[in-house]
């Protein structure tokens, strides 16, 4: 599936660019997270449950694997999590909870402890942080020679726990890697500090809900009409564009005209939340391009788009419904 989206985006990205009437639309889109919480919980601590780390050094750099130590990062994910909003108090307990090189998941007692002592109603364990450096060599085709790099793959494992349950609530962990130019000489403190910012942002995507930036396409071409809703659209007023697209979709009695205009209708009813509407002037759509053309490559693009988008938009409401889904 992947490689089949990936190849629609690769033409699609062809098509773009030899077609004048297509425009490209990029926004913010708020995302939800992984895990979904009661109302009930609004006031969150942040723990520092690593095992016990050195310093990392300043003025050179270890290669292999090491881990990150906690305070950084428990300060720095607690520090995400508030900056979202989306808990109505967010407190950190950066001292470390174990002083020796042992890992170990919170107890019940100890739970129950920690969250009468901050006074929250979940815990959120920050419990290891992991990183893999090595060099590695970054080869473009088009080049004669390659150029050395540091490729740090990190790993953070966070655990989220309520005061009375036996187990964890959940546990999250996620891989990537970051890149690095040898010829700048970066640390090891200067490493690790990158890697623990980049994991905790991870981390907070998948406790609270965030935003990115997505593109979708539309047609702007094809008279007057779908010209002003194209301004409408820049302008955001998405009503009055679909006023626009309504007109020139019930004039046609088919062609690429009335395709592009129940395309652009099925746009318009996604960006103002609209997702049962959507669909249907997709499908809409669907009845009216033509098969084996450019525009038939660009809804298919736009439905695996809309497909993700919608399943997460059931999702995200029930995580902004403590905001009334105001978003």
């Amino acid at each position: 599936m992947r490689k089949y989206a990936l190849y629609i985006f690769l033409m699609v990205s062809v098509v773009i660019s030899s077609c004048s009437s297509i425009q490209t639309l990029t926004y913010d889109q708020l995302s939800p997270a992984e895990v979904n919480f009661p109302y009930q919980i609004s006031v969150v601590g942040v723990v520092n449950n690593m095992p016990f780390r050195p310093e990392p050094k300043k003025n050179i750099l270890t290669l292999g694997q090491m881990e990150a130590e906690g305070k950084k990062a428990t300060e720095t994910l607690a520090g995400f999590l508030a900056d979202s909003k989306y808990f109505n108090q967010v407190i950190i307990c950066d001292s470390a909870l174990r002083s020796d090189n042992y890992s170990a998941s919170l107890s019940v007692d100890e739970v129950n402890d920690l969250s009468s002592m901050l006074g929250v109603d979940m815990i959120i364990s920050f419990e290891r942080l992991f990183l893999n450096v090595e060099k590695k060599e970054f080869i473009n085709p088009g080049w004669d020679s390659s150029i050395p790099i540091l490729q740090a793959q990190v790993t953070p494992v966070v655990r989220l726990y309520l005061p009375g349950r036996q187990n964890p609530l959940v546990e999250l962990s996620a891989t990537d890697s970051l890149y690095f130019d040898l010829g700048y000489r970066i640390s090891e403190k200067e490493l690790i500090e990158e890697a623990t910012s980049h994991a905790a942002s991870v981390i907070c995507n998948k406790i609270v809900p965030y935003w990115q930036t997505v593109n979708r396409l539309y047609f702007d071409g094809g008279g007057v009409e779908m010209r002003d809703a194209g301004v409408y659209v820049k302008e955001g007023n998405w009503e009055s564009a679909r006023e626009l697209w309504t007109q020139v979709y019930n004039r046609q009695k088919k062609g690429d005209t009335k395709f592009r205009a129940a395309y652009n209708i099925a746009l318009s009813y996604e960006m103002t939340g609209d997702m049962n509407k959507a669909k249907e002037w997709l499908d809409k759509a669907s009845d009216y391009v033509k098969s084996g053309s450019d525009d038939e490559m660009v809804l298919k693009y736009y439905i695996t788009q809309f497909i993700k988008r919608k399943d997460e938009f059931g999702k995200l409401n029930i995580q902004m419904g403590r905001f009334n889904n105001n978003f």
